[in-house]
């Protein structure tokens, strides 16, 4: 897996951001499940809100929607997204690590609940992105080249764990080739960030394959995470709203169902030829 990957880089070593993006995509496309789309884009909820563009969104093609824009730009709700990520040729300083994890937390701070209109495509259960692991979005940061040690990178998690709450929290970072950092729960290494009770670090130097473990952790994350239908009322309230005339049966209050009316006139066109030109009346 990973001897494929770095030959799939090597016609792009020389370039740098979306062609590299691309490359981790297509990687992802040929290993996960095809019921679920690899794209790039940004994620939206029901209030409106948007992340920050993302280079990997990760979403259940099942229940999502795909919205684009000019420039083949896509838009995602967010709980049909199982999870998004970001691609960094380089992260070889705190703030350029800091600053992927903001990005991240745009797409896992967003309201997957629907303002509690959620429910589960699966079991019919209310989706809770703030309080169960398995409702919000899995988040990784992908390093190729260049990254901050494996040490450093261990106390920034830590560090953005101690002021931010768990949702938000990235579930891992991978720095290909180098390190793989992540959390700690009771049976050990995993990215549930909400049952964490450490930090878990594992070095490829150690024999551990990072890259093999990221897929790990990827794929049963988007099998166990929960998805929710888009409510298209919800979503595009504004835009599915009607300023027009109504024609109401009767004047009564409420007026009947126009079903009740139904009978009482003759089959066939009621109306003249002649009366086209104004609407006409029913003959």
């Amino acid at each position: 897996m990973a001897s494929e990957l770095s030959d799939r880089f090597v016609p792009h070593r020389g370039e740098q951001g979306a062609a590299r993006e691309a490359v981790v995509r297509d990687f992802l496309r040929s290993y996960l499940p095809a019921r679920f789309e690899v794209s790039t884009g940004f994620l939206f909820d029901a209030h409106g809100a948007a992340s920050d563009q993302l280079d990997i969104i990760v979403a259940d093609s099942m229940v999502a929607p795909r919205f684009e824009v000019a420039g083949g730009v896509r838009f995602y709700p967010c709980e049909a997204v199982v999870a998004v990520g970001q691609v960094r040729t380089h992260c070889d300083s705190k703030r350029k690590v800091w600053d992927a994890f903001e990005n991240l937390r745009s797409a896992a701070e967003l309201d997957r609940s629907a303002g509690g209109r959620a429910l589960c495509d699966r079991s019919g259960a209310p989706i809770d992105h703030t309080r169960d692991h398995l409702d919000r979005v899995f988040t990784f940061l992908f390093v190729i080249d260049k990254c901050i040690k494996s040490e450093a990178m261990v106390k920034l998690v830590l560090d953005y764990a101690q002021r931010n709450s768990e949702h938000v929290w990235p579930s891992l970072v991978l720095s290909l080739g180098k390190h793989l950092t992540t959390y700690a729960c009771d049976d050990g290494a995993c990215p549930n960030t909400m049952h964490a009770r450490g930090i878990s670090s594992m070095l490829e130097e150690d024999d551990n394959n990072t890259l093999l473990q990221f897929y790990v952790y990827l794929s049963q994350a988007i099998a166990s995470t929960r998805v929710a239908q888009m409510s298209s009322w919800h979503h595009l309230g504004r835009a599915a709203s009607v300023n027009g005339v109504i024609y109401y049966s009767a004047t009564d209050d409420p007026p009947p169902f126009l079903a009740s009316l139904v009978g009482g006139f003759p089959p066939g066109f009621p109306y003249d030829d002649e009366d086209d030109e104004d609407g006409g009346a029913p003959g």
